[in-house]
């Protein structure tokens, strides 16, 4: 009876640990590889750093996971080591781990076979085996590709292999494609192989020459890839002023609106004040966004026609429509489909132009206290209603730039008003501001 008793014991907490994610080995570097060899698995190590954010991330909502738990526990022996501690110091430098987290895939006799870096979402986390059992199954697996790597970066037959098999695993080859057309002579980089690498490594960086060799090209590649290739130029612009933004590079900006200015305006689908715009909201610098954000508006946005703005709606809607009647649109024969579609479609510019009016003017409103900025956005928030009137979030933005440039009885008329035009669900916000005007505190 006790013995069963402990079989029944053993199988709870075995179930247990199983039901709370990966099971993490106990013990040396050592007694996990003799493991490994009796169970004749791979091993899963987790190399991570206990002070590191992202490291943290990982143990506490991905590993914990049952689904992640089921495909790991069943492939692998499961081990963490701490890169700072112990074992681990000497650990990082045999298998040359540079960042936290890394996912190590090691062979029972201490060969590493395959390696992931950095923070995963779990699907992408419960995918990495599959790649890894690939890898351990392949005579030349990524590990040794990648090894061979710094020595052989300006052979080109090596380059090319090595792109196609990171192509072939899912994995970035962007860089990898900047390096290979460096070493090819000018006369081969716009060749259909090369075409089809574009197709690949999409979101270039503007200073890149993979960017500048499809810019000089444009052209020849033209005659390939037609319209496509000012969609990429254009894309590896957005790409360029998003990382220029968050790595506050103004070169690059820079850089990126030179390019800008390359592409035909009818595939620059927005003018380079937007794009100042998102650099300079983004390292929170407002003088210099209310600076682009004024000439965008009233350069650009305010000088659009109500008249306009109404024949371009109906133009697009009757497009719409009459697609639908000829049967155009029959492989979205979803009913439902269509009718949003054309919900969506029939006031498309008014309600593009008009959020964009009241976006812009809410920014200010949010980080300017500049008299004349709150004057301007109050001009387009007013214009933004002009275009589609009774909005009630439109008409709460009018409101609180009224308030904030101190004129409360209009701001608190206005207020009301739109908190009588929107649904009980909503409300709550708009009862807040109104409060907070009626007795005299901030909104912002």
């Amino acid at each position: 009876m006790k013995k069963q008793l402990l079989i029944i014991s053993t199988l709870f907490i075995s179930m247990l640990s199983f039901a709370q994610g990966i099971v993490f080995e106990k013990g040396t570097w050592k007694e996990v590889l003799e493991k490994a060899k009796q169970t004749n698995k791979p091993i899963f190590v987790d190399v991570y750093s206990s002070w590191y954010e992202p490291s943290k991330k990982m143990n506490n909502e991905v590993f914990t996971l049952d689904e992640v738990g089921k495909v790991y526990n069943a492939n692998f022996v499961c081990y963490q080591i701490d890169a700072v501690k112990g074992e681990g110091i000497e650990f990082v430098k045999k298998y040359d781990v540079k960042y936290y987290p890394t996912f190590l895939f090691i062979k029972p006799d201490g060969t590493l076979f395959s390696r992931e870096v950095g923070t995963m979402h779990s699907s992408d986390f419960i995918k990495a085996p599959k790649t890894a059992l690939d890898d351990l199954k392949d005579p030349k697996p990524m590990v040794v590709w990648d090894k061979e790597y710094p020595a052989k970066k300006n052979d080109p037959v090596f380059l090319l292999d090595y792109i196609n098999k990171r192509d072939k695993r899912g994995e970035t080859i962007t860089e990898l494609f900047n390096e290979y057309l460096a070493v090819l002579p000018e006369e081969r980089r716009t060749s259909d192989m090369i075409v089809d690498f574009y197709n690949k490594a999409r979101y270039l960086n503007a200073n890149s020459l993979a960017y500048k060799n499809l810019m000089k090209n444009k052209v020849k590649f033209f005659q390939k890839m037609n319209e496509t290739v000012y969609i990429f130029l254009y894309e590896g612009v957005m790409n360029s002023v998003s990382v220029a933004a968050k790595t506050k590079d103004e070169q690059l900006l820079n850089s990126a609106i030179e390019a800008l200015d390359q592409i035909p305006k009818s595939t620059a689908r927005s003018s380079k004040e937007v794009f100042y715009m998102e650099y300079y909201w983004t390292t929170k610098d407002w003088t210099q966004y209310l600076k682009y954000a004024t000439t965008y508006c009233n350069d650009q946005l305010m000088n659009i026609s109500l008249d306009s703005i109404s024949i371009s709606d109906k133009a697009t809607y009757d497009q719409l429509v009459k697609d639908v009647s000829s049967g155009k649109l029959t492989k979205q024969n979803d009913s439902i489909f269509l009718a949003q579609l054309k919900v969506i479609t029939k006031y498309i510019k008014r309600d593009l132009i008009s959020e964009k009016l009241n976006n812009i003017a809410w920014e200010v409103f949010l980080k300017i206290s500049d008299v004349k900025g709150l004057q301007n956005a109050l001009r387009w928030s007013k214009r933004s209603l002009e275009i589609y009137p009774k909005n009630p979030a439109w008409m709460d933005t009018y409101a609180n730039l009224l308030y904030k440039l101190g004129q409360k009885e209009e701001a608190v008329a206005i207020e009301q008003e739109a908190l009588n035009l929107v649904t009980k669900d909503k409300s709550e916000g708009f009862k807040n501001t109104l409060q907070k005007m009626k007795t005299g505190e901030k909104t912002w």
